[in-house]
């Protein structure tokens, strides 16, 4: 009952957004996919157990740790290897998700209309080849970090994200608003 009514007051939507610099033209975005409280998958997520060594991931506080770790080993479950934490880019997710959360809104796109391409641009990343990113929100979990990585895996398109081998650096950026929603934005980022 407890997980039913969390369901319904969820509020969860998710995105992946992948953005792949070609030829060097400027990257484009692309919008691919949004779970909302009422959809359900059809596959069930295989369990796995986090078993990583927090100190490797610098500053990364313990919800944005635990998400991180859950992340690596569904990537181990499938035969890759964990991607490595990106100081460079924790700013630039947690940026995300401050924003979200203090202006109430939940997109990729930011107020000023920029992406995560763009947004990277603003604090001086421009070292990747391809860079990506997932979000999720939500409201009423004793464990977040575990429920956003479950609902990531959920969906196809975030799925892709965590499983694709094209990514060797991640970071996942956490922010509580005043309502106690949680706002998580997780970046890919290939060099």
């Amino acid at each position: 009952m407890r997980s039913s009514l969390f369901t319904i007051l969820l509020g969860i939507a998710l995105f992946a957004v992948p953005v792949v610099a070609q030829n060097g033209a400027k990257p484009q975005p692309i919008l691919v996919g949004v779970i909302g409280g009422s959809q359900r998958s059809a596959a069930p997520v295989r369990t796995v157990r986090a078993s990583f060594s927090s100190a490797s991931l610098g500053s990364a506080s313990s919800v944005e740790a635990r998400a991180f770790e859950l992340m690596n080993a569904q990537r181990l479950a499938n035969g890759l290897q964990s991607l490595q934490w990106d100081e460079e880019i924790i700013a630039l997710a947690r940026s995300h998700s401050q924003s979200m959360a203090e202006g109430k809104y939940f997109s990729h796109k930011d107020p000023s209309g920029g992406f995560v391409d763009s947004r990277a641009a603003k604090l001086g990343i421009f070292n990747w080849m391809a860079i990506g990113e997932n979000i999720a929100f939500m409201k009423g979990y004793d464990d977040p970090a575990s429920m956003a990585v479950e609902k990531w895996m959920q969906s196809t398109s975030h799925k892709k994200n965590i499983l694709s081998g094209q990514w060797r650096g991640s970071a996942i950026g956490v922010a509580v608003a005043d309502d106690g929603a949680i706002y998580f934005t997780q970046v890919f980022i290939a060099k």
